[in-house]
């Protein structure tokens, strides 16, 4: 028995507590992380769940009045034949370390009745509480296979009633929470637009109401996707039946992937978790998966760095006496790296052009190496925009090159004004990196923003001779696949995510890039619902967003009050800060609050980008948010924690907060923007909380705590 593929692993290994534990005598597997618990048993000859959740909690038992029946967590069909997993017989099983802390089970199999064979690999991940789950599907016969579904997550989780929790949300509108009790029926989440997180999130998190266990999912996977939940009403009372839940990757037309004779396909990873707390506990498992073996580290972005970018007030209309003046403020403001957005290489129009990376003669008559140097001797990093998987309509790289596009029906597609290209090419792949590499030796960048505005559906031709269902998979996997190579070759570059705005965010991705864009949407308002959303999916530090102003032009209104201003900056706190706004129309007024809110964010980002994230009020309306908002970022330990804190429309003057995950123990010195305040005990600010006090509506502040000695 031979294998070779392991998981992808990024980060350096760090001892942890996981463990797979193999009983012979009961025929069980079980992994272990951080107090979660999911077991398998080989029974009647099929590997079944047996039980997932909270360690020490309740067993699984069968649904009331009815046969024992086995839960599966594999799903699918193949050639009109089931891929339960009755239908696969297991030829072996390995249990074996990843690195230090982190335990993988290798499950092997083989159809019964096709000629498949099929790897799960399971991994428990530190102490983060996160288990992981890896198909791989191999055709080992003469003939293709029409594997119609193969789901990365397929549950069948235990009687009780269920409430769902999702994420959904199009352009400017991303991550908005939603939670409903699941009925009878299906409840079916699909994504057809090419791009993972245009519509909904691969991410959800079911509440069994019985039990009070929760259960969270989040799909690694940039594509096309489907999620659904099943309980069909029968003679049963629906809180006595199972609920079927699964997810996965969605081929081509929402057809079948056609597998050709001796070829493995490997399915999208998936990392779940359970909790009996609230739906923060519960996030907060994945957030540390993220944080240590998800998200790629560079030195160069951590703490994260604060960001200067061009767009708002230069939406691709630029001149390098402009931006030498936005320079001379940023550097003045704090700003650590200058980010040159689109608009640097258009000769009439930015968009139409894109993909002839040539710098516009006119705007930089110089070249760009005038800006990239001014902005070096500023001290501040110099980056620079590129969609690199789009051409423009009017591009000579199009033109000389239209086979390098995917296609349908025999012809480039087009959206809008674009053709998207094809990186399962190798020459395509060759041509990006050359432009990447180009830009790093002769512009020194340091930071590279990869947007990517276009949604490519799911129908494309084939890439011979028939239809394969894998056209869009292949170009992301290869696409990763280039990322990871850039920073290899690269170290020091950062490299920001980025879709429209937050239309591609999801784990695949962050597996690839270090920080990622989160909503073309900045005004102040919308932008705090924005941000929450972020940081339930997500680890803070990924979550990259700005202050840009009063209007989408940079505008800020200097006759309002500082506190007003305070405000601006401090939406977009919750996670890694920006700018981009007229700075050079700013009063001095108004630069010094500014600078003020960048060297209080530079105190608390390590705090952030650390933590664990509560949010201690309920998701704001996007277009009328109201009340308070109140987002508590505490690392593991409880040694520091902070509180932004924001007074809303119709907002009591005061509002107390229960903070989480402090030392009990533990005396914390506090300080309000800055300033000191009176100490606290860790006891007081979680059992009777910590009030906060703000004048006015539209205002914000900033709690540092830090723990002393204990009682």
């Amino acid at each position: 028995m031979s294998h070779t593929r392991i998981i992808p692993l990024l980060l350096a290994a760090t001892a942890l507590s996981a463990e797979v534990v193999h009983d012979k005598a009961s025929q069980t597997w079980t992994l272990r992380s951080a107090g979660v618990e999911y077991a398998l048993a080989l029974k009647d000859g099929a590997v079944t769940l047996a039980y997932f959740g909270p360690t020490g909690s309740a067993p699984w038992k069968p649904a009331s009045g009815r046969p024992a029946a086995p839960r599966y967590d594999l799903a699918g069909r193949a050639d009109g034949r089931s891929l339960a997993a009755d239908a696969f017989e297991l030829t072996g099983h390995e249990v074996h370390s990843l690195r230090a802390g982190v335990d993988e089970l290798l499950l092997l199999f083989r159809h019964r009745r096709l000629p498949l064979a099929l790897e799960a690999r399971y991994a428990a991940w530190g102490d983060t509480g996160v288990i992981t789950r890896r198909v791989a599907l191999t055709n080992l016969g003469t003939q293709p296979v029409r594997v119609e579904s193969l789901a990365s997550l397929s549950w069948s989780l235990p009687p009780g009633g269920y409430e769902l929790t999702y994420l959904h949300g199009g352009w400017g509108r991303e991550r908005q929470l939603a939670t409903e009790k699941l009925g009878a029926g299906q409840r079916v989440f699909e994504n057809r637009r090419g791009r993972s997180t245009s519509g909904y999130s691969p991410w959800f998190c079911l509440r069994n109401e019985t039990t009070g266990v929760r259960y969270i999912a989040q799909l690694a996977w940039s594509g096309n996707w489907e999620m659904l939940f099943e309980r069909y009403a029968d003679s049963m009372p629906l809180h006595d039946q199972d609920l079927r839940a699964e997810l996965g990757l969605r081929f081509d037309f929402g057809g079948p992937l056609g597998l050709e004779p001796g070829r493995t396909f490997d399915f999208p990873r998936v990392a779940f978790s359970a909790s009996m707390g609230d739906l923060d506990d519960a996030s907060n498992n994945l957030h540390r998966y993220q944080r240590t073996y998800v998200f790629p580290r560079i030195a160069s972005n951590d703490p994260p760095l604060v960001q200067f970018n061009s767009w708002y007030p230069f939406p691709g209309k630029l001149s390098v006496t402009d931006l030498k003046r936005c320079a001379d403020v940023a550097a003045e403001l704090g700003a650590e790296v200058f980010v040159l957005d689109a608009g640097w290489f258009n000769k009439k129009d930015w968009s139409r052009e894109l993909g002839d990376w040539q710098v516009d003669g006119t705007a930089f008559p110089r070249g760009l190496q005038e800006l990239s140097e001014y902005v070096r001797k500023k001290g501040m990093k110099f980056g620079i925009w590129v969609e690199i998987e789009n051409l423009g309509v009017e591009s000579n790289t199009f033109t000389q090159h239209p086979e390098w596009c995917l296609s349908y029906e025999g012809k480039p597609i087009q959206t809008s004004a674009r053709y998207h290209l094809n990186f399962a090419l190798p020459e395509v792949r060759q041509w990006a990196r050359a432009v990447i590499d180009r830009l790093v030796r002769d512009y020194g960048i340091e930071w590279v923003k990869i947007d990517y505005n276009i949604d490519i559906g799911e129908q494309f031709d084939p890439p011979g001779a028939g239809r394969s269902g894998d056209v869009l998979y292949r170009h992301i996997t290869a696409y990763y696949g280039w990322l990871d190579d850039v920073r290899a070759a690269h170290p020091k570059l950062i490299v920001e995510n980025c879709s429209s705005g937050g239309l591609r965010f999801d784990a695949g991705i962050l597996e690839h890039t270090h920080t990622t864009w989160l909503s073309d949407v900045v005004r102040p308002l919308p932008s705090l619902q924005l941000g929450y959303g972020c940081t339930v999916e997500f680890a803070p530090q990924a979550c990259n967003h700005w202050m840009v102003g009063d209007k989408d032009n940079g505008e800020v209104d200097n006759s309002r009050p500082p506190g007003w201003w305070d405000f601006l900056f401090r939406v977009p706190m919750n996670g890694q800060l920006g700018i981009s706004s007229r700075v050079f129309d700013w009063t001095p007024a108004l630069k010094q609050r500014a600078a003020e809110n960048v060297a209080l964010y530079k105190q608390i980002r390590s705090t952030i980008s650390a933590g664990d994230a509560f949010h201690l009020a309920p998701q704001p309306d996007h277009d009328n948010p109201a009340g308070w908002m109140a987002i508590q970022y505490s690392v593991p330990d409880g040694a520091r924690s902070v509180l932004l804190a924001y007074r809303l429309a119709e907002g009591q003057p005061t509002q107390t907060f229960k903070l989480r995950a402090l030392r009990r123990d533990a005396s914390y010195r506090v300080k309000r923007d800055g300033m000191a305040q009176s100490g606290r005990s860790g006891a007081e600010l979680m059992d009777t909380g910590l009030p906060v006090e703000l004048p006015a509506e539209w205002r914000a502040t900033v709690f540092e705590l830090d723990a002393g000695p204990s009682f």
